[in-house]
């Protein structure tokens, strides 16, 4: 599309040159007053666009018609406006205005729907990093059912932490990346961490099928947590639970899911588990 009215724009420009160099006086008088005829008086330029377009219609010249149409376009006019003014020139050309009437009804289209994209473009750049994360999310409302991969690093143990989980729908394709990292923390905290910031973010009364490498996050979710809350927060040992803040709040959200677990060994070339891996990594060596 941009190759054509560039093209248009082009031959346009260079037979109006050759014209000029060639032509005479008149020529060049007639060359200089359609040029001024439209630029802003007792009526604005815009308007005259549109009276433009109407009366190329109306006399058939597919070229006037094409600019008449990218101006109009240019100075602001809707798809509604010069649709409207379109008709006027049905009316006054009659039936033998509709062959070019197709032909501007389709370069208008083409024109919008480029505007539209580049519009669109403009947003995206524009968009902060919160509102693209939002629109990412909004995507999850579509399923009911996700994988969700997730995984824990720390450099130290403790030390430096990060954290990270692939959210992805029951054909595995990928909808959203999470990740994060905290100055002091553990291996085990940041497993713990990948899930919870997973789950915040997945709308509630959905099935999740978690895969993880971390016994310690499957075994605790499947069996341990339980006998946990019966035991207040206590182990079989009577000693406090460990990472018992992170706990309570993944029980709190696991309650608003269907779950099953799914363990997967580390380093086996697993596509979705290398990718957290890696990511969890990354994560605590920013810090």
């Amino acid at each position: 599309m941009q190759d054509s009215l560039e093209e248009f724009n082009k031959f346009r420009s260079e037979m109006n040159d050759l014209i000029l160099e060639e032509g005479d006086l008149n020529t060049k008088r007639f060359f200089n007053l359609d040029h001024k005829v439209y630029q802003d008086g007792k009526l604005p330029a815009k308007t005259k666009e549109l009276l433009g377009l109407v009366s190329s219609l109306v006399l058939r010249c597919d070229d006037c018609i094409t600019y008449h149409i990218i101006e109009a376009v240019k100075t602001g006019w809707s798809k509604e406006e010069i649709y409207e003014a379109m008709n006027v020139a049905l009316i006054v050309g009659g039936s033998i205005v509709i062959p070019h009437l197709r032909r501007a009804a389709k370069l208008l289209e083409e024109l919008n729907s480029e505007q539209s994209k580049e519009e669109k473009s403009e947003v995206e750049k524009k968009e902060s990093p919160d509102e693209s994360d939002k629109r990412e999310i909004k995507k999850l409302d579509r399923f009911q059912e996700f994988k969700v991969y997730t995984d824990g690093a720390c450099l130290g143990n403790p030390g430096p932490g990060g954290y990270a989980a692939v959210i992805l729908d029951p054909d595995s394709q990928k909808l959203k990346t999470v990740s994060g990292s905290e100055k002091d923390s553990t291996n085990n905290r940041m497993e713990l961490k990948a899930v919870i910031e997973a789950l915040k973010i997945i709308p509630k009364n959905t099935k999740i099928e978690l895969y993880s490498d971390s016994s310690y996050v499957l075994n605790g979710l499947s069996s341990w947590i339980e006998g946990w809350k019966r035991n207040g927060w206590k182990t079989a040992s009577k000693n406090a639970v460990a990472n018992q803040d992170l706990w309570q709040e993944l029980d709190q959200l696991s309650s608003d899911f269907e779950l099953s677990y799914q363990k997967v060994k580390g380093h086996s070339g697993d596509q979705f588990n290398d990718e957290v891996d890696l990511l969890a990594k990354k994560e605590a060596e920013k810090i």
